[in-house]
């Protein structure tokens, strides 16, 4: 399996706070790998500086062999990467069909006409919108704007597709459909970096899992060997005399 995205040492301050302390892993073609941690341990920030929201302090961000730490998002994007957000980024007075064709055209491709309605279409039917094109973002259900969010991203055709808590705030019955949503992108062979709370879509999608605790690397494994791992168990629950 080849590297895709390799962390060389990544520090992240912001004054006199160290957000991100020399995080180094590396994840490879076609891997899906859970970045776990407690609130405020940095994972968010972690996804920030891949995606080149913020720029690195310190270390070597590689993405196919090329160190893209410091660079404008675009530029980082044009390597291959897309990301959804905490909170739903969509586009509320296009329609869904407009929404997912911007990336597209801005996207590694540059597509156009007929072409670039084709492959937003292409993305709308990977996530299940296909029948609401042209209703506006939004008017969308919670999980149907998440959808929509997906579908942004991978009209940007990423190689690697990093996950902010995606599956939040979904009722069990989305749950499920979340999960298997992304079981057919990893069918399809991309690569995910998932981060995320729910357990049950951690061990549902994930044979390997990064763990962070206020902001440094404190486990990367194979995930069921992870979540047993007292260091883990600590940094999520506390320790006894906490």
């Amino acid at each position: 399996m080849s590297t895709l995205l390799k962390l060389e040492n990544v520090t992240k301050t912001f004054g006199g706070l160290t957000a991100v302390n020399d995080m180094s892993f590396e994840i490879g073609q076609g891997e899906v790998v859970g970045l776990l941690g407690p609130n405020g341990s940095g994972k968010t920030t972690l996804l920030n500086l891949i995606s080149g929201a913020l720029p690195a302090s310190a270390g070597a961000i590689r993405i196919g062999g090329s160190d893209l730490a410091g660079k404008r998002p675009d530029v980082i994007a044009a390597h291959g990467v897309a990301r959804t957000f905490q909170l739903v980024k969509v586009l509320p007075s296009l329609t869904i069909l407009e929404n997912v064709m911007v990336p597209a055209a801005f996207g590694r491709s540059r597509l156009w006409g007929a072409a670039l309605e084709d492959h937003a279409r292409d993305c709308l039917a990977k996530v299940g919108l296909t029948a609401e094109e042209t209703l506006h973002a939004g008017d969308l259900t919670y999980i149907d704007q998440k959808r929509l969010e997906l579908a942004r991203a991978l009209a940007a055709e990423p190689e690697l597709l990093l996950l902010d808590e995606w599956l939040a705030g979904l009722n069990p019955t989305e749950l499920r459909e979340g999960i298997a949503l992304i079981r057919s992108l990893e069918g399809h062979g991309m690569t995910i970096l998932l981060v995320e709370h729910i357990m049950d879509a951690i061990r549902a999608l994930c044979p390997r899992c990064v763990v962070m605790a206020a902001g440094t690397k404190i486990a990367d494994g194979p995930t069921a060997e992870v979540l047993v791992d007292p260091q883990v168990i600590a940094a999520y629950l506390g320790t006894a005399d906490a």
